[in-house]
């Protein structure tokens, strides 16, 4: 969200984040900025023998904390503290800041060097003195001792040192309360992303995802620049640590221009507006990548200009999503500018403008929180409305369905029987010899299975006949194609003419073959059937393309009692004697199984012209 990636800005260019709890008593904690003494170490090579023992010209720091911007120099920094009671002092002295990534601090007491302390984020989190999130070392001096401290810090972040001298209760004390409500804000901020998530899993809806992947990066991120990261997710993570702060603000900067452009629904009232988006958005995800290759420094060079332009952008495009009347937009904006406010909010508190109190040290918190309900709200809302959409979009295509139901029932009858009529004429077609207006193959096996288990049933002769056109292929290469399928089709008349009875059967088998079947037909009637059928084909000539010529036909009948085997066999059977009556010299009928005098004798057959 835009809110977001104003926080990251005023974090990297205001005052450290995160770092005060309840306000206490004066004399609890105390701020020692104006006691402290800096000098700048350009090469960074000073030792603390060369500090403390040349004279070098310290500059006095001002009653603000010390910050030095981003600066490639090292910086010492002198503070002295006297115990002028008469009893034993013990006290905890804190930068927080939590983002350094060195911090030595020595101690001295006149020359003797009491400790040495190395911190810093670029180290293990278990070297620091004390367990917690900012720099604390622990100080002890006896009635009357004066102590020197000493801080080297170098980083590649913003050199920042607020440093407060606390009271080891009034420290535990604060902290205990800072961690309560931390622990309130990151629980809030997780239970609102893990209910967004289940949501998606739900509806697939990628707003929910991008709103996911922000509601996690902010929290994150505030816990990677507030040290709280570092201090209980990853203590042993010191170079992904590294490079968390601009890894998180990058994927807050993406899904929140990603989230904005889904949820406003800019790409259907805006292409410049969308196209800025992805931009920003394809921006965002190259700098998480490739922070992990370059400088600290360079990644937030690039993501606070970034930041700023995904917040004028974001903001204008949930304005004009609201003038333009998107659903829930106003919500957009609503929960953008809480952010904002608390932004604001912080930010004049720690210019001194507002007091400290709980509202203005968490104002962060608060106000991402509040954003982060009134988005999950209005994303719910918008299930709503789009569930309440559907309803009524349900209601009338009832409405419309019920109204079109009588119309509808008026042609169903008409429409019925023109489909029906459709269909009649779609199966004659599928089973129809397109050349020959025969029935085909399909038809005729289909047809051969009904007729063989009816001849079964009632225990009757069952005849089929394979009719084959001899010397067919001199046909096609002597007078052509077309004069071959005039040819076929003169033939198929004949053998059709020949067929006296309904229940008989005739296809086309295949090229220039034809099958036909006989139910309940003896093997003397079916030799004298076949018999006409050749007759019929030889006795008159073709006639095709004024051309003239003579074919003749070869046939082999099976006669088979129902009974026995299978209608396969049967036609094997037709087609062995096909191939008998062919090898017999064409132009005569085989009965299956007959011998030569069962054979029904030819007429005087006439010489084909193709032989």
């Amino acid at each position: 969200m835009p809110t977001k990636q104003y926080l990251a800005f005023l974090v990297l260019l205001l005052q450290p984040i995160l770092s005060y709890g309840l306000v206490l008593p004066d004399r609890s904690q105390l701020s020692v900025n104006s006691a402290i003494q800096y000098l700048e170490d350009p090469k960074g090579d000073f030792t603390i023998e060369f500090v403390r023992n040349t004279n070098q010209q310290w500059t006095q720091q001002s009653s603000k904390a010390f910050n030095q911007g981003y600066s490639s120099s090292a910086w010492w920094l002198k503070l002295q503290l006297q115990n002028e009671s008469e009893n034993e002092v013990r006290r905890f002295l804190e930068v927080s800041y939590a983002v350094l990534d060195f911090v030595d601090v020595f101690v001295y007491s006149d020359d003797t060097q009491l400790a040495h302390y190395s911190m810093g984020d670029k180290l293990p989190f278990a070297q620091r003195a004390v367990e917690h999130r900012f720099f604390v070392v622990p100080l002890q001096w006896q009635a009357g001792e004066t102590l020197d401290v000493y801080y080297r810090i170098e980083t590649s972040t913003a050199v920042q040192a607020p440093l407060t001298l606390w009271e080891r209760a009034a420290f535990e004390t604060r902290e205990n309360n800072t961690n309560i409500i931390q622990g309130l804000y990151f629980g809030a901020m997780l239970v609102i992303a893990v209910y967004n998530l289940l949501i998606y899993s739900v509806v697939w809806e990628r707003s929910y995802l991008f709103y996911v992947m922000f509601v996690v990066s902010l929290p994150l991120f505030v816990a990677s620049i507030s040290g709280q990261a570092y201090h209980f997710l990853w203590p042993e993570s010191v170079v992904w640590h590294d490079h968390t702060i601009p890894f998180f603000l990058s994927m807050a900067f993406g899904s929140s221009a990603l989230f904005a452009r889904r949820f406003l629904r800019v790409k259907t009232w805006s292409s410049t507006f969308n196209c800025i988006l992805n931009g920003i958005a394809f921006a965002a995800f190259s700098c998480l990548i490739v922070s992990f290759f370059v400088s600290y420094k360079f990644s937030i060079y690039f993501l606070v200009p970034l930041g700023l332009l995904a917040c004028v952008v974001e903001m204008m495009a949930g304005i004009i999503s609201w003038r333009k009347g998107v659903p829930n937009a106003r919500y957009y904006v609503i929960a953008w500018l809480m952010f904002l406010s608390g932004g604001v909010m912080l930010a004049l508190n720690k210019l001194g403008v507002l007091p400290t109190n709980f509202i203005t040290e968490y104002s962060i918190q608060l106000g991402s929180v509040l954003e982060a309900v009134l988005l999950s709200f209005a994303m719910a809302e918008r299930i709503n409305e789009e569930r309440r959409l559907r309803y009524a979009a349900q209601d009338d295509a009832l409405q419309v369905t019920r109204r079109l139901n009588e119309e509808l029932e008026q042609r169903v009858q008409e429409r019925t029987q023109e489909l029906e009529k459709l269909n009649d004429q779609l199966h004659e077609l599928s089973n129809t010899d397109q050349l020959t207006q025969l029935k085909n193959r399909r038809y005729m096996e289909t047809m051969m299975e009904e007729e063989w288990s009816r001849c079964r049933r009632y225990k009757h002769d069952f005849s089929i006949m394979m009719m084959d056109v001899d010397f067919f292929k001199n046909v096609n290469d002597k007078y052509g194609h077309p004069a071959g399928d005039a040819c076929l089709q003169q033939v198929a008349e004949r053998i059709k003419s020949c067929i006296r009875w309904p229940c008989d059967q005739l296809a086309r088998y295949g090229g220039e073959e034809f099958c036909l079947i006989l139910p309940e037909t003896s093997k003397a009637g079916a030799a004298v059937v076949a018999e006409r059928i050749r007759h019929a084909v030889e006795s008159d000539p073709i006639i095709a393309d004024n051309q003239t010529f003579s074919v003749t036909l070869s046939i082999g009948v099976c006669v088979s009692d129902a009974q026995q085997g299978e209608v396969a066999e049967a036609l094997k059977s037709a087609d062995l004697a096909l191939y008998q009556s062919k090898e017999q010299g064409r132009n005569r009928v085989t009965v299956y199984g007959a011998t030569e005098l069962d054979n029904v004798a030819p007429f005087p057959a006439s010489k084909s012209s193709l032989e």
